[in-house]
């Protein structure tokens, strides 16, 4: 079956979203299953194994994706230096998990990481396979085999929650996971494939992910270390609503980004020896990006009561004022969110090292700060946190590419109707509502739906770019008119 471009990202947009379908059904069930300590254990455990699977992969995947001559004997020796590395850290957090559960002052952790270690002994016989998949663009295999492992690891998480599992509900679940995509990657595995152990060239395919990979571990260690120190200092179930608040500030990243992330870098490489077209796709990515993040967080804000009851329900309302300062930091969010990508494809992947080294040591610092105060202030050291990255990305990009801040001001010029025609009708229909509407779920259907035609209104006013891309889905969809 021939791939093209489209072809690819649409089944990468249409696989996203089903997975998101099957996560958003799962988080509303589990929240009310599980108690903000459940979720607050989870988080802490969760973050060492989020760091370890940085160190298990340190751009080996990316490494076969890029490969323009990959062979049998590269493949073979990739996959054995994935396989020593997971069974490495697999090991590793399985002899530690008594550490981390001392360090958290919570014992549930130790069993929590026990379980979850097993995942790592299992999970390079499939992202290997899965890797091939996204290299030859066969992103209708990857969606059906991504779809079914969270279907069934959601049945398993909620089965096992309402059995009484609690937070170990969420290790069943994403073991589950892990051994679906491990059996069915199997069957679809690319004809003459073999993953014998090898170590041919292991020094120079090693060396290929060191930089991207130091600057993932970076990146996720900041993470892992702001539910840490929010964990101690704060508490565990300090750390639950921390983490629901930013999982709703997440949700833009988890709509927008992660439903085209696996196309990303490829497209922006295309042009990666013409300069002009280089920057031109990436300016057309931020007005993109711009036009869909601020309205969001627009919305978000506005209505972040209606917004954490209907995801959470009543138990998480102190996550609420959480969620409103997090929302300023989505000012900041787009202009960045391709920045790594593009230094990458230009073939300066040092610079995006160089951003994730400033940027995330001031958010360590602003964030061991704020621990000792509260979590309010924990969320304004993130907005410091994204605007110091605005800044330096504006300063290499300037720097390395010619693209200037006042180009990147325009397009947020360019996103601005949106954002009017989306919030104030939104506004008028929220006020129109109150004391008349009861039903949260229908409320918050109502205030959805005025400000996606409100969207839609503002983009087409405004002729923004994006507006043509509608047109084109819309000509493909509609069948021609047959003449009379």
């Amino acid at each position: 079956m021939a791939i093209t471009t489209r072809s690819a990202i649409a089944f990468s947009v249409t696989g996203r979203y089903l997975v998101l379908a099957l996560q958003f059904i799962s988080t509303m069930l589990l929240a009310r299953l599980l108690t903000p300590e459940d979720i607050g254990i989870y988080s802490a455990g969760f973050s060492i194994v989020a760091l370890a699977h940085l160190f298990r992969d340190f751009g080996l995947n990316q490494y076969i994706i890029q490969e323009k001559e990959l062979n049998e004997a590269k493949l073979r020796t990739t996959f054995t230096l994935s396989l020593i590395i997971a069974w490495s850290l697999g090991a590793l957090i399985f002899l530690l998990a008594g550490t981390a559960a001392s360090f958290f002052k919570e014992s549930g952790v130790e069993q929590l990481l026990r379980l979850i270690s097993f995942n790592f002994f299992i999970i390079p016989f499939g992202s290997v396979t899965m890797a091939l998949l996204r290299k030859e663009l066969r992103f209708h295999i990857t969606t059906f085999i991504s779809s079914i492992a969270v279907l069934l690891g959601v049945i398993v998480a909620v089965w096992t929650a309402y059995e009484g599992a609690q937070y170990l509900c969420l290790a069943y679940g994403a073991i589950t996971e892990t051994s679906s995509v491990v059996l069915l990657s199997y069957f679809f595995r690319p004809k003459g494939t073999r993953l014998a152990p090898s170590l041919v060239g292991a020094k120079q395919i090693f060396r290929f992910g060191s930089i991207i990979g130091v600057g993932n571990i970076i990146t996720q260690f900041s993470t892992s270390a702001t539910d840490a120190l929010v964990a101690r200092l704060l508490g565990i179930t300090a750390l639950g609503f921390f983490s629901r608040a930013y999982g709703a500030f997440s949700i833009f990243n988890n709509l927008f980004y992660g439903s085209i992330q696996p196309t990303i870098l490829p497209l922006l490489s295309r042009n990666n020896k013409d300069v002009t077209k280089l920057t031109n796709g990436y300016l057309k990515a931020v007005a993109y990006s711009l036009v869909f993040a601020w309205p969001f967080f627009s919305f978000l804000y506005l209505y972040t009561f209606e917004t954490i009851r209907v995801l959470y329900g009543t138990q998480w309302d102190s996550a609420i004022p959480l969620v409103k300062i997090l929302c300023v930091a989505g000012i900041f969010l787009p202009i960045t969110l391709f920045a790594e990508n593009l230094f990458i494809a230009y073939g300066k992947p040092d610079i995006t090292l160089k951003v994730q080294i400033i940027s995330n040591s001031i958010k360590l610092l602003l964030i061991l700060m704020a621990s000792f105060h509260s979590l309010e202030a924990v969320c304004m050291a993130l907005v410091g946190y994204f605007f110091t990255r605005v800044v330096a990305v504006s300063f290499y990009a300037n720097k390395t590419l010619n693209i200037s801040f006042l180009s990147i001001l325009i397009l947020c010029k360019q996103a601005l109707p949106c954002l009017l025609t989306m919030t104030v009708p939104t506004i008028i229909a929220g006020q129109l509502m109150e004391g008349n509407v009861e039903n949260i779920y229908f409320h918050f259907f109502i205030l959805t739906m005025t400000a996606a035609i409100g969207w839609l209104f503002g983009l087409g006013i405004s002729n923004h770019p994006f507006y043509e891309e509608i047109k084109i889905i819309f000509r493909r969809f509609t069948p021609n008119k047959s003449p009379l």
